[in-house]
């Protein structure tokens, strides 16, 4: 009894419950706290007060707000995603090397890839949706430029394996793209056809004969174009008779909402050259 009067709270409780019973009912004065402890201690002796033991007091600060308790839920572990597309010949299916390739994802970015030996592009840790393949025209010339003839899905890893075809590496790249045969007709010049479909006079000059000089340039009006008529100004125009009279014009190609996690292929084919024609006199 005495341990619990020690703290203040239990003394005033305790000079309460004393009073209460009659104790020292007339007296105003505080009684010591030793005489409140016996006269407890009576009390507790006649049955009068019982012991408890109390449950611990609970902090008056309250706990800071947490907010809603919520599971901790880890984190689902994403697979890698992938995409492959395969370059093959239409007609031999022969994988191409060395084609220079855009490749558009789903999150706005953009890799630039040539195919292998295989001529395959494996791509890892590509976000979900789905690939728009793009072509790459800088660089691109008559000879090295292929046009797109189909898409397929995924091809026969068994066929491919029994031919045992490999492509040759290429040395240059090689590119994908659509091929203009623009037909010329009277009163048009390189520089106007080069005008009507947004190129220089370089770029549609290097895309078909590899080359920017002014005699080369001359020369290949003549032969592969068949000019025969030149300008006040002394240069090479073009006319209806001109034979076959066809310039190449290189169009951007492209293979939209390719899905991923798919193997893809592009079967492609050669883009015809123009003819040669040889003059004697």
């Amino acid at each position: 009894m005495r341990q619990l009067a020690q703290d203040a709270s239990n003394q005033r409780t305790l000079q309460s419950l004393v009073y209460a019973h009659g104790h020292r009912s007339g007296v105003r004065a505080p009684l010591p706290v030793d005489e409140v402890v016996r006269q407890a201690a009576l009390l507790l002796d006649a049955g009068v007060l019982r012991l408890a033991q109390a449950p611990p007091r609970e902090s008056s600060v309250p706990p800071p707000f947490s907010g809603p308790r919520t599971e901790r839920v880890s984190a689902p572990v994403e697979e890698p995603v992938w995409l492959r597309l395969q370059v093959v010949d239409d007609v031999t299916d022969v994988p191409i090397a060395g084609v220079q390739l855009r490749i558009q994802l789903d999150d706005r970015s953009e890799q630039q890839a040539r195919t292998d030996s295989e001529g395959r592009i494996d791509l890892r840790d590509v976000p979900k949706g789905n690939a728009h393949v793009l072509s790459v025209l800088k660089g691109a010339t008559l000879d090295n430029t292929l046009a797109l003839v189909r898409t397929g899905g995924p091809w026969s890893q068994q066929k491919l394996a029994k031919s045992g075809q490999r492509a040759r590496v290429a040395s240059a790249p090689r590119f994908l793209a659509r091929v203009t045969q623009h037909r010329v007709i009277d009163g048009e010049t390189l520089e106007s056809v080069a005008e009507m479909y947004g190129l220089t006079v370089e770029e549609l000059t290097r895309f078909n004969w590899d080359t920017t000089d002014a005699a080369d340039i001359e020369r290949h009006l003549i032969l592969d174009v068949g000019c025969t008529r030149k300008g006040s100004r002394g240069q090479y125009v073009f006319t209806r008779e001109d034979d076959p009279g066809i310039l190449y014009v290189p169009r951007p190609e492209a293979v939209p909402r390719l899905p991923v996690e798919h193997s893809h292929i592009l079967r492609v084919k050669r883009v015809p050259e123009p003819r040669h024609f040889l003059f004697s006199l």
